[in-house]
């Protein structure tokens, strides 16, 4: 296979398995690669360039235990990692704005733990027109890249030399329903969900509260009724939290997500197929 700083993490692995150590012995942030949920989330949204850049290291240290695999190595630029965030933009909603939630993720990667969870609840706790600002090491490039298919607006800069932050910016919406053109998952508010209920037909829908099953039994529960979903039924979930490894599982298949957080401890999703 014929490969450069631009090749998808996603391409290497699908060719050889065996990239996957290859890859996650390189740099400590690199090894949640094995990682098999987030290796499915990251791994088609990163290029090697972007790895690189995320862990600290140069595309050449890739190429070097990319190359012994049998990958082709077509590019000679190896230090070119540049990315459209860094000829970002100011955006105007940045103008005089005051940060609501300055959330150091540093502390928590050194010992090993994700922060995506953290992100998404202190995301959904701001007020409209509230900022979440995550302070990295590097520009964590996925988790943009993530919120931005959510339709969350986001703007990145060095704020000190070894210090990223990442701001994500909650409109009147919080996550819109208006996504990017191919995302599938939106947080809405509640009346676009009623509305949303209210044009199913009762013998569409199909209901399942989860929300008191001890783990991993909500997950099981729904990929099951997912497994026998006819192709015009729609799914109705009343779950006591944003199942994020769910949608980590149903990422990139055929599936269109709605979520409402109702209240703490009670939100509601409607899965349709696709």
């Amino acid at each position: 296979m014929r490969i450069n700083q631009h090749t998808k993490i996603s391409e290497l692995i699908n060719y050889n398995a065996q990239s996957i150590d290859a890859i996650a012995g390189i740099a400590k942030p690199l090894r949640k690669i094995r990682i098999p949920v987030l290796r499915k989330v990251l791994a088609p949204r990163v290029s090697i360039a972007e790895a690189a850049k995320i862990s600290g290291c140069e595309v050449a240290d890739f190429r070097d235990v990319l190359i012994p695999l049998g990958f082709i190595w077509l590019s000679d630029t190896e230090g070119e990692t540049a990315s459209s965030l860094e000829t970002m933009e100011k955006p105007n909603w940045m103008d005089g704005a005051e940060v609501t939630v300055l959330f150091d993720v540093r502390p928590l990667l050194y010992i090993g733990k994700d922060p995506l969870k953290d992100i998404f609840q202190l995301y959904r706790s701001l007020p409209q027109g509230g900022i979440l600002c995550i302070s990295n090491s590097f520009v964590p490039i996925p988790l943009i890249r993530r919120m931005e298919e959510l339709g969350v607006q986001t703007y990145t800069h060095e704020w000190a030399a070894g210090e990223f932050r990442s701001y994500f910016f909650k409109s009147d919406l919080g996550l819109s329903a208006e996504l990017a053109k191919g995302a599938h998952i939106s947080f809405v508010p509640e009346a676009l969900m009623q509305q949303k209920l209210a044009s199913i037909s009762a013998s569409q829908l199909i209901s399942l509260d989860v929300s008191m099953l001890p783990m991993p039994q909500p997950m099981e529960t729904i990929l099951e009724a997912l497994r026998n979903l006819k192709a015009d039924a729609v799914i109705y979930v009343r779950h006591r939290k944003v199942p994020l490894h769910l949608l980590e599982e149903l990422d990139h298949l055929s599936y269109r997500i709605f979520i409402h957080e109702q209240n703490p401890g009670d939100v509601q999703l409607l899965i349709y197929p696709v």
